[in-house]
């Protein structure tokens, strides 16, 4: 019996993941409150007034307030909710169209950044006095520097920061994903805002639980758990929004992470070459290093971009394994040619 229970229990949980919301429609006759018009439904086709909205009472002034903190329909803890046990699933709804399944992801970022900055500095006050030590530097690097002590002392948004890096990585290896396909840059940047989202509940969680000392009392350690278990939901929410298998999901989240380091090298070479220009030290043999450090570099840019194109298209099915081969020994050719005449030119 128990174990009949527990079959029930996960079917109506898979289905639940895959269809949350049930939509009727009501046959009854309504009369708007607003324009008079006779109707049926839930909403007026006149003037598209909800049809339950009548005279303010206690109740509706109640609703507007919670409305504001996102407590009505499509709450704002039921998209939470959401986020913890169907991520994936609420992502793609989200971005195909089904915009009456979430609360509106922007909004919600906003709101829970605040909830979580208001919480976390409540138990943990932070002195901002020297937030930011005095900066040596002149021109792009003063902002630069400026920048990086910022977050360094606001780590509570450096997560967000760092989700906007996997918008453009995140299509190249997904964009042929069998439930997501051709998937664009809009979408891909909404799905991550629901990412950041998704880590600001996380966040929340675990600064409840730090409220009844449910959790150790290191700091580190419990930022290492909370990126651990980031990490893992990070893998559930591509597995359920994309549609590949653990495998295929897993290889290509770890592609991701490579490209993102390997636009990082790319952006510090090109801040580096335009130092040394403004320094004159275009003759020197640190230039020369930068720029065959950037020459490498973009090659392996080129590299992961086509053989991520190449696997997800399986393009050596239909061009044979040595035309997905030599473009790459060519640019390689031409990129070992370039830097030999940088290194005799810059002696």
């Amino acid at each position: 019996m128990k174990s009949q229970q527990l079959k029930s229990y996960l079917h109506r949980y898979r289905h639940w993941r895959r269809q949350p919301l049930h939509y009727s429609y009501p046959s009854a006759k309504h009369r708007c409150s607003c324009c008079g018009e006779e109707h049926e439904g839930n909403y007026c086709p006149l003037c598209g007034q909800k049809a339950s909205l009548g005279p303010v009472s206690w109740s509706s002034m109640w609703e507007g307030i919670m409305e504001l903190w996102g407590l009505h329909s499509r709450s704002m803890p039921y998209t939470a909710w959401q986020l913890l046990f169907r991520p994936g699933h609420l992502m793609r709804d989200y971005v195909t169209g089904k915009r009456q399944v979430s609360f509106p992801p922007v909004k919600m970022l906003v709101l829970l950044g605040v909830i979580v900055y208001l919480l976390g500095h409540w138990l943990s006050p932070i002195d901002y006095s020297h937030e930011l030590p005095e900066i040596t530097t002149t021109g792009v690097l003063y902002y630069i520097e400026y920048a990086w002590k910022w977050v360094k002392v606001h780590n509570e948004w450096m997560t967000l920061i760092v989700f906007s890096f996997l918008i453009l990585p995140t299509w190249l290896a997904f964009r042929y994903a069998p439930k997501l396909k051709r998937h664009t840059l809009p979408q891909g940047f909404f799905i991550q805002v629901f990412v950041a989202n998704q880590s600001l509940v996380i966040e929340l969680i675990f600064l409840l639980l730090s409220l009844i000392v449910l959790l150790v009392s290191n700091h580190n350690l419990n930022r290492a758990i909370f990126l651990v278990v980031l990490t893992a939901y990070l893998f559930i929410d591509y597995k359920q929004l994309f549609g590949y298998g653990w495998r295929g999901t897993l290889w290509r989240l770890i592609a991701v992470a490579l490209l993102i380091l390997v636009f990082f090298v790319d952006i510090a070479v090109i801040i580096a070459i335009f130092m040394s220009i403004d320094d004159g030290l275009t003759h020197s043999s640190t230039f020369s290093g930068v720029l065959m450090i950037g020459l490498i570099f973009s090659w392996l840019t080129y590299i992961s971009i086509y053989y991520m194109d190449v696997i997800n298209r399986k393009l050596w099915r239909e061009r044979g394994k040595w035309a997905v081969t030599k473009w790459p020994l060519i640019t390689f050719a031409i990129t070992m040619i370039v830097m030999i005449a940088i290194f005799t030119l810059l002696r």
